[in-house]
This record gives C-alpha cells, structure tokens and sequence, in this order.
C-alpha cells in the first residue's frame, strides 16, 4: 500500500508543482485569463487522478473487499504527498525568485487598490489599502501558503476517497 501510496502522490504531486510552476514562470499572474485558475485547477484535478488512481489498484491488488478505513487512510497519505510537492515547488519560487514574488505584489495591489477606490469612500480607502497589503503579505507567507495547499488536497482526497467508495459499493 505504501508503495502505491508513493508512486500515485509523487507521480501526480509532481503534475500538480509543474502547474504551479508553469504559473509563476509563465508570469501567468499578471493576466486575468484561464492561467490564473492554473494552479487551483493542478490541485484540484491532479490530487483528484491521484486518489481515484490509488484507490482503483488498490481494489484491484486486494483479495478481501476494502473497507472505508483503509481506503481514507490511503487517500490522506496520497493527498498529502501531493501537497508536499507541490509546496515544495512553491517555496522553491518564495526563495528564489524574489522578482517574481513582488511583481505578483504589484499586480495584486493593482487589482485590489481598484477594486478599493471604486467600492470606498475618499477618506476610507488609506485604511483599506493598507489592510489589503497585509493581506496579500499573508497570503505569500510560507506557512499560509503551506497550510491553504495541505488543506486543499486533503480535502479534494477526502472528497474523491468517498465518490469512489460510495460508487464502488453500489456496484457490488
């Protein structure tokens, strides 16, 4: 089973950092097209192949019916790899490409000091700036980031682990 475990959270953790590297090299950030859901969308789709993955060979290499422990435990540890690579990628871009990171500040202000002028009053709009930077620092911290990817893939696991199982309990 561990065996499975590395191969599917490897294989598809990888798919999954490439996407969100693809979106920082790319510079993907500063349009408003389809590559700004890029990275949401490799979390989601690829965390989703890799437990649908797992859990198949596992159905398959089994000789006694899977219980839903088993297959909840597998799809948590197949989840959670899929988010260390790619939270590895992520902090490979906080550390290394400082540039990247601040024209992706830039371009986020931008958007958010837009969106604050038109919604706010004059006198109101220095206080929300300034809340809105805070914001976007925290959301670029290592541990925000580490913690928003974890829950993420746990979740679409989660999600998925119980589709299958509830899917493959009515077939049999």
């Amino acid at each position: 089973m561990l065996k499975k475990i590395a191969i599917y959270g490897l294989a598809y953790g990888s798919a999954a950092t490439a996407m969100h590297l693809t979106y920082w090299y790319r510079n993907l950030y500063l349009t408003t097209s389809f590559g700004a859901v890029l990275p949401l969308l490799g979390n989601v789709v690829f965390t989703g192949l890799a437990v649908w993955q797992f859990l198949k060979h596992l159905k398959r290499d089994s000789e006694n019916p899977v219980n839903l422990g088993k297959a909840l435990f597998g799809s948590l540890l197949t989840s959670l790899l899929v988010a260390m690579c790619t939270i590895a990628g992520l902090q490979h871009v906080l550390k290394n490409e400082p540039g990247k990171i601040k024209a992706y500040v830039a371009v986020a202000m931008k958007h958010q000091t837009a969106r604050i002028e038109k919604e706010y009053k004059p006198e109101e709009q220095a206080a929300k700036i300034e809340e809105a930077k805070a914001y976007i620092s925290k959301q670029l911290d290592p541990i925000s980031i580490s913690v928003s990817q974890i829950q993420m893939c746990l979740s679409t696991g989660v999600v998925i682990a119980l589709l299958v199982f509830v899917r493959g309990g009515r077939n049999s």
